[in-house]
């Protein structure tokens, strides 16, 4: 099993934090983001983790070649990170997602060594991490059948307010087995590309394949995990609240 964490972003609303630094390396109690992850990551046995860089790559190369981690890792540059979306950071990995099974990461999120624990031991083919919806929560939610598999991916913009209590949030971090990602998510994440260009997010590729005739993408159900992703100041304070160490 491998690792690919997405780290191009600009990150424009976290403001005078990303200016000289990715958004990746902004720290929540003393820690930046990357090296957390990077350090729950290190003991599981990975064959290696790939990150796809973009905005500051040379810092970011540089400061993970500083941590001395065990686990391989390799990097990805997106050149073009400020004129495409996460789906084309995504696709310059997919040729690694086709040797291994992977555990897939955006890097501007925070969260319990449990998390970890759990994803890289399901089984499934594919799955997507999950959390009961919130107020405070943002973004692409889903639906949950009996059975722990998704049934609907809805975007923000097609959500119904009244219809909140019953969704779950996607924490975006999923498991894609290489015959998953072979057979089913690559080829129509590149279909989804050719017909609607790079800007785009790769959880519509998943929306895509959630419409197939049987759910196939399972949840996996947060219980009392923590997790935050971080897009500004207020998730920032918001994240160190939340990860205090008392």
């Amino acid at each position: 099993m491998q690792a690919v964490i997405l780290a191009a972003g600009l990150g424009k609303r976290l403001k005078e934090y990303t200016k000289d630094v990715p958004k990746c390396m902004v720290t929540v109690n003393g820690v930046t983001m990357i090296e957390r992850l990077l350090r729950q990551l290190d003991d599981k046995g990975l064959s290696g983790v790939t990150i796809v860089t973009g905005y500051k790559e040379e810092t970011l190369r540089k400061y993970v070649g500083s941590l001395g981690l065990s686990t391989p890792i390799a990097f990805i540059d997106n050149s073009i990170y400020d004129k495409t979306n996460n789906i084309y950071s995504l696709a310059l990995a997919k040729d690694r997602m086709l040797e291994d099974d992977t555990v897939l990461f955006e890097s501007d999120l925070v969260f319990d060594d449990a998390i970890i624990d759990r994803i890289v031991t399901d089984t499934r083919s594919a799955v997507a991490v999950v959390a009961k919806y919130e107020d405070w929560m943002d973004g692409t939610c889903v639906t949950v059948d009996s059975n722990d598999l998704i049934t609907q991916f809805i975007p923000k913009k097609d959500q119904i307010p009244e219809e909140r209590g019953g969704y779950y949030k996607t924490v975006n971090v999923y498991r894609f087995s290489k015959e998953f990602a072979e057979r089913f998510y690559i080829p129509f994440m590149d279909a989804y590309r050719y017909a609607m260009g790079e800007n785009e997010y790769y959880e519509q590729v998943l929306r895509i394949i959630t419409m197939l005739d049987k759910p196939m993408v399972g949840a996996l159900v947060l219980e009392n995990e923590k997790w935050y992703e971080i897009d500004n100041a207020e998730d920032l304070a918001n994240a160190a609240k939340l990860f205090a160490v008392h």
